[in-house]
């Protein structure tokens, strides 16, 4: 199918409107708030081509990101603060650097080709690029992209994984209640179906290989873990699914569920509860739930039993790969985990050991992608590469080469997602 070009005028491009916060809101503001604001849209065309590729609807998606809350947040935001929006949670908006902007439009035509090339892609949708400015106050520059961690489905862990190690460990943020974890943080190998492994290999080569020729580095695998048959809680609350004492083949999850689980580190309680299929199975919705009432689904074992659009599960987990045009690749990969101890590196078991003792396996389902990308090797990144080599080794800082960066994230992709040659599952 041929797509229309995004050319180099429409890259340059801008709009502008002016907008003010509604009259409801501007009676709870401070006296002398600035309550009127130079919207500027960078690139319009280019993001509408995106957002039809998506089947965003425009005017949804600039009634959901242009309103009092993104104001509000913009105007008291920080570079590099990122937030959800309460009443649209499909859009997850990110302050960026004036150079960072540069990049994404520098890159959005490749871009575009890329993602309407290849329906499966892993890079999160960038839907549009803006700047917000005060009447007399500073300008600032925000990207709208999708938000790969739905709502509407818990998560008992997400990472945000860039295959180094230096500084990986330290800085947690939080969005809508979820800690982001990092690098070091991550103590699981994944055992997921082995098509499923070769696609993800084979489309994270795809995507890293667009991201090379863009000179696009530091970008980060973001994955989400759920376990299934977990209600809220991190899965230091859960018991394993199955051990290394027992058979892989001839286990109920439910069986290994308390009615309350008290983690050993902490004092909260854990409480099973009756799972509700539309949070796992929901494509549609885009309501605002409270995470802790979220509670994962039994996969359905036909597609009358899920709504329409939504990934039917069936015994193998092969079923979810057959449509090679699916956008929403990343989402719902059902898998195992395997806990990882602290003394046991990343990368260094190249296969599963089901009978040593004292392992904890857990059914899972994954939502990954890959995010930030927009960040080129340019001259900070140059002189932070420098800097840090010096003091660590190169392999362990993610300011290098976009050629290295590409090659060593897909190792470390490869060394944490390894095939599930164990069928009886």
């Amino acid at each position: 199918m041929s797509t229309r070009e995004i050319t180099a005028k429409d890259v340059k491009a801008t709009e502008k409107n002016r907008v003010r916060y509604s009259s409801k809101h501007i009676k709870h503001l401070p006296p002398g708030t600035i309550t009127e604001f130079v919207w500027k849209d960078y690139c319009p065309l280019g993001f509408r081509l995106v957002q039809e590729l998506e089947d965003i609807n425009h005017a949804e998606y600039l009634k959901s990101v242009c309103n009092d809350e993104t104001l509000r947040k913009l105007s008291t935001g920080k570079v590099g603060n990122m937030f959800l929006l309460c009443k649209d949670d499909r859009f997850l908006i990110k302050i960026l650097r004036k150079s960072e902007i540069k990049v994404i439009l520098e890159m959005l035509p490749g871009y575009y080709q890329h993602i309407h090339k290849y329906r499966s892609t892993l890079l999160s949708k960038n839907y549009g690029a803006h700047s917000l400015k005060p009447l007399g106050g500073v300008k600032t520059y925000f990207v709208v992209m999708s938000n790969i961690l739905q709502s509407d489905v818990f998560m008992n862990k997400v990472y945000d994984l860039k295959g180094s190690s230096q500084g990986r460990t330290n800085k947690k943020i939080k969005v809508r209640d979820k800690t982001i974890l990092k690098d070091i943080d991550l103590d699981f190998h994944f055992y997921v179906d082995s098509l499923a492994r070769h696609r993800l290999l084979k489309q994270t080569k795809l995507d890293c290989e667009l991201l090379e020729d863009e000179g696009i580095m530091d970008y980060s695998l973001m994955l989400g873990l759920q376990v299934k048959g977990s209600c809220q809680g991190s899965t230091d609350e859960l018991i394993p699914v199955y051990d290394s004492f027992t058979s892989l083949g001839s286990v109920d999850s439910s069986k290994f569920m308390k009615t309350a689980t008290n983690s050993p580190d902490s004092s909260s309680t854990m409480y099973s509860c009756t799972p509700s299929r539309d949070s796992i199975d929901s494509e549609e919705s885009v309501n605002v739930q409270s995470v802790a009432s979220m509670c994962p689904s039994p996969a359905p074992t036909n597609a009358s039993d899920s709504p329409q659009g939504s990934i039917v599960y069936k015994t193998t987990p092969t079923n979810i790969f057959q449509n090679s045009s699916s956008t929403n690749f990343g989402m719902r990969i059902p898998g195992r985990a395997r806990r990882v101890g602290r003394g046991e590196s990343l990368g260094s078991v190249v296969g599963k050991n089901v009978k040593g003792g004292g392992e904890e396996w857990y059914d899972v389902i994954l939502y990954l992608g890959i995010i930030d990308i927009f960040q080129d090797y340019g001259v900070r990144k140059r002189i932070e590469h420098c800097y840090k080599s010096i003091q660590h080794s190169s392999k362990t800082i993610s300011a290098v080469h976009p050629k290295i960066y590409s090659s060593r994230f897909q190792d470390f992709v490869s060394q944490i997602f390894l095939p599930d040659d164990d069928t009886s599952n």
